[in-house]
């Protein structure tokens, strides 16, 4: 649907992609993709069938866009929610890239989801789509060990649970449904902790702050 394309917006020299989590739409990247706008940045809240297409096909698609887009700019910038980091991850890893500049991934499962593990052969996996395979920890375990070093990057996650719908599913500090620990990979450049949920973490104000000051300055 017309709604469901991604839209370029502001005329900065330096284009900003937003990538959103499973089962979300570009709407959760709204505020983010706003404040880039407001920054002086180009923006792209770039949608796609997260429950429908492989792992490979959401590269693929991310891989189009930049080739498309890079010409038109200086640098390019990924800021991505959960499944959004596990894409980027794999995009650095096996497409070319470079113009792409700093890396922001927010709740990102990097070493899988515990709960995605909870389910087993659950119906309730399969509603997730191909995700529902490739997320789980074992599958995980299997991508690049060390974080891309031709860019700067950095996470950020959240510690704070408010809909304990799957909570028990995940053992240590978790924001419901990423464990903390899963955000950390050999690497990164920086990583940082905050009082968010996963869901709402994109829309936290902390939150906008840092990631508005990790594209100006490399530091969160």
């Amino acid at each position: 649907m017309p709604w469901h394309k991604g839209v370029k917006r502001g005329n900065g020299d330096e284009l900003v992609v937003c990538l959103h989590g499973l089962w979300r739409s570009k709407w959760a990247m709204e505020p983010l993709a706003k404040q880039c706008v407001s920054s002086g940045f180009s923006c792209i809240n770039l949608p796609y069938p997260s429950f429908r297409n492989t792992l490979e096909q959401m590269v693929e698609r991310l891989d189009l866009l930049i080739q498309k887009e890079a010409p038109n700019y200086r640098k390019i910038h990924l800021l991505t929610h959960s499944l959004g980091g596990v894409i980027v991850r794999r995009y650095l890893d096996t497409c070319s890239h470079e113009k792409c500049s700093k890396v922001l991934m927010i709740a990102p499962p990097l070493q899988g989801s515990m709960i995605i593990d909870w389910l087993g052969n659950s119906p309730l996996r399969k509603v997730l789509g191909p995700a529902g395979d490739f997320l789980s920890t074992a599958q995980m375990a299997g991508e690049c060990s060390t974080f891309c070093q031709d860019v700067e990057s950095a996470v950020i996650m959240g510690d704070r649970v408010k809909i304990p719908l799957l909570h028990h599913a995940i053992e240590g500090d978790n924001d419901g449904i990423v464990r903390v620990q899963s955000g950390k990979i050999e690497g990164l450049n920086d990583f940082k902790i905050m009082h968010a949920d996963h869901t709402f973490i994109t829309s936290n104000p902390e939150v906008l702050e840092s990631a508005n000051r990790f594209l100006r300055t490399g530091k969160l």
